[in-house]
């Protein structure tokens, strides 16, 4: 999942990602419900729980190869945006 902004893009030629994981157990194990940095998503299009302590940096030019699959509704990026913050 990519998470900044087309101005973070342009200026440093890089994106900021987070990985979306299908394991199972992110949805199962109570450690991983309870914990705030694993956060489910349920859409048509995205499927998965958004694990937010891997939050990595890439040159898109070399590591994305395809077009955007989905987008997810505003309130549910806000919802990561503030999450995310509470790292920093």
């Amino acid at each position: 999942m990519v998470v900044c902004n087309n101005h973070y893009d342009q200026y440093f030629n890089t994106v900021l990602v987070i990985p979306i994981s299908t394991s199972a157990k992110y949805c199962t194990l109570e450690k991983y419900v309870k914990s705030p940095i694993f956060i489910m998503i349920d859409k048509k299009d995205i499927r998965g729980t958004v694990l937010l302590q891997h939050i990595r940096v890439i040159d898109p030019t070399k590591r994305l190869s395809s077009q955007v699959v989905a987008t997810l509704p505003q309130q549910e990026i806000k919802h990561l945006s503030n999450k995310v913050q509470q790292f920093f």
